[in-house]
């Protein structure tokens, strides 16, 4: 079996974290995001996987290499221009089996949804195409799909207003995860910007052969910083099914704390990382090399590689703070902030900064 990762977006959501690293490589507790993927493509007999990319493709390249080292065939394909998602799956064509059924998942996803029950009911089916949907409970935001009966795909129904719903209806969303067969693929116009959910599932809908997948499982579309924040809670309290630890925290290799130093709440802190005597880290992701003063606080925040936090200094909920960035001693941020790569936080508040005497 074959797979396509959709991982050519910039993240723009996760900025500045996503400024020095493409989104698939944030890390959730303790690997690269994209490896939950791998990780759980594996766990279902997927081997051959082909990451469609588009920004910073080298992180990828260089971190997984050819995948033989973790048992898998990885490929890479690279977007010439940005090509939406339709026209990223097209152009990793050359590096699939012609004659293979594809599963394709978007690459800022977190979910353990049976994929062996997927494929055995679009075979059933002998769709030409099968949409995994997930639940909401508000359709708003979002594009609902509406199905028939035999679960062939009715409608799609862009941010439905609430005149478009019919009353009782279940509100399902596109759950970034399909299934596609080879000529479902070759029909996507090549070299050309196609948006896969707009412009091909519509047209194959049309045709009646495109089924939804309803499901219940967990689903966690990670792009945003309180859903990235969440990504990590969930994984370390095994609300998800991951190869990852479950626990209060994750504390990576080589981290030193002080005396008095605590760390809970669902936290992750990245290696090599240095907590002060009584500094107190709760709810939050630490990336490498963070130095977090004596008596600092730090709640529900999301702080970068190579961050130094001065002594006594406050980051509090809803900050994301780029790497190498600097927070003065004594200082206070307070949420929603970003504070940019290599910036500086001090009592003139957030600003960019040379750092000059670091």
């Amino acid at each position: 079996m074959q797979a396509v990762i959709l991982v050519g977006g910039k993240g723009t959501r996760l900025r500045p974290l996503t400024d020095t690293r493409p989104k698939p490589m944030m890390t959730v507790v303790d690997r690269p995001f994209v490896t939950h993927q791998l990780d759980h493509l594996q766990r279902h007999g997927v081997t051959d996987v082909v990451f469609s990319c588009g920004y910073l493709p080298d992180a990828l390249r260089d971190h997984f290499g050819d995948g033989q080292d973790r048992g898998l065939s990885i490929r890479y394909v690279v977007d010439p221009e940005p090509l939406g998602t339709g026209g990223a799956v097209r152009n990793a064509w050359p590096e699939l089996d012609p004659s293979a059924t594809t599963l394709v998942l978007n690459g800022d996803v977190l979910t353990d949804i049976d994929l062996g029950a997927v494929l055995a009911r679009h075979r059933e089916r002998a769709a030409a195409g099968t949409i995994v949907l997930t639940p909401v409970a508000d359709p708003g935001p979002f594009g609902l799909v509406r199905l028939l009966a035999d679960d062939s795909v009715e409608a799609f129904v862009e941010k439905p207003a609430p005149e478009e719903l019919r009353p009782g209806e279940p509100f399902r969303i596109n759950a970034g995860t399909y299934v596609l067969e080879p000529a479902l693929v070759q029909g996507i116009p090549e070299g050309e910007p196609c948006s896969i959910e707009r412009d091909v599932f519509p047209a194959v809908a049309a045709q009646g052969g495109l089924y939804g997948h309803p499901s219940d499982a967990y689903w966690l579309d990670i792009g945003t910083p309180a859903a990235y924040l969440r990504a990590n809670r969930d994984v370390l309290a095994g609300r998800v099914r991951t190869d990852s630890p479950v626990g209060d925290a994750h504390l990576s290799a080589d981290v030193v704390l002080g005396a008095r130093a605590s760390v809970g709440g669902g936290s992750v802190v990245g290696a090599g990382c240095r907590l002060g005597d009584g500094a107190s880290v709760s709810g939050c992701v630490l990336g490498d090399g963070v130095r977090v003063g004596s008596g600092a606080e730090l709640s529900g925040c999301i702080v970068g590689a190579g961050v130094s936090v001065g002594d006594g200094a406050t980051v509090g909920e809803e900050v994301v703070v780029g790497d190498g960035a600097v927070v003065a001693p004594g200082a206070t941020v307070e949420g929603p902030v970003k504070v940019p790569t290599d910036g500086l936080v001090d009592d003139d508040g957030v600003r960019e900064s040379e750092h000059a005497g670091r």
